[in-house]
């Protein structure tokens, strides 16, 4: 009985060895696939090391898998390993560095409220480098929420002087955009006249398109009015200008809104270079 017991603890001991050294190998290889940027055969190989390997110090995989699901731009996938990596490592700032990983995903979603919610629960720090990425975390947020004001207070705590005085510019400039291409704006305008909006969102055609059909169907209505009767009339103009006259200034309204949506990427982007350019830490 006592050789049977050694034999079975021996054959325990071997197969744990063997089992160590073969998740060793998988995980050089995967290295090398994450490495040479094939993600998909990387992800399997990581997702294996985990099934097989949970109980041989591999928690960190959970981060490279997070970044894979990152890089395929499965954000809500990164999401949920950021979270199991940040739970995984015992270092400060690994978990930290997750957070922020996480939070980021956030940002390729246009969820800033969430990724706010995140910030605000993050531990304080003395690391100047962690409060300044804090900083521009929150002023990305702030941003994208369209709070701009908030956004640059704390863009004052990530770079110099002369890169805030840039951001300050490029914020004023967008503020004028917005105002110029308020959706509710240009929507009054085409409902005051069709396709005024349009015209002052820059959409030309479209709009001296809706001036000449609502203008033609107005004429015809017109005509017919006279040739038939005054109901006829009424009744085609009610049919196809009350149609088209509110397509016209609901169209004015989207315009706006993609052009002050689009003027935002832009700015967001030329913030982000000057970051690069003028940031403290």
């Amino acid at each position: 009985m006592r050789n049977v017991l050694s034999i079975i603890l021996f054959s325990c001991i071997i197969s744990s060895g063997l089992l160590s050294q073969q998740i060793h190998q998988l995980r050089g290889h995967a290295d090398e696939q994450f490495a040479t940027g094939n993600f998909t055969a990387a992800l399997k190989e990581y997702q294996r090391i985990l099934f097989f390997g949970e109980d041989h110090g591999y928690d960190e995989v959970y981060g490279r898998i997070a970044d894979i699901y990152f890089q395929l731009e499965d954000y809500e996938n990164a999401i949920v390993y950021y979270d199991f990596a940040g739970k995984a490592v015992s270092s400060d700032s690994l978990k930290l560095e997750y957070a922020f990983s996480k939070i980021l995903c956030y940002f390729k979603q246009d969820r800033f409220m969430l990724g706010l919610s995140d910030i605000y629960d993050l531990p304080g720090t003395a690391s100047p480098y962690f409060e300044a990425k804090k900083n521009l975390y929150a002023a990305i947020c702030h941003f994208g929420l369209g709070e701009t004001d908030q956004s640059l207070q704390y863009f004052a705590g990530v770079v110099d002087s002369s890169g805030m005085a840039q951001i300050e510019t490029l914020v004023a400039d967008l503020r004028k955009h917005e105002k110029k291409f308020d959706p509710d704006k240009l929507e009054m305008m085409s409902i005051f006249l069709p396709g005024l909006g349009q015209l002052v969102g820059g959409d030309i055609k479209n709009g001296l398109n809706s001036i000449l059909l609502l203008g033609g169907i107005a004429a015809y209505s017109l005509h017919t009015a006279v040739t038939y009767s005054i109901l006829d009339g009424t009744l085609f103009l009610l049919t196809w200008f009350y149609r088209y006259y509110t397509g016209g200034h609901k169209k004015a309204y989207e315009l706006g809104t993609d052009k002050i949506r689009e003027q935002q990427r832009i700015t967001y982007h030329q913030i982000l270079d000057v970051v690069r350019h003028h940031a403290l830490y």
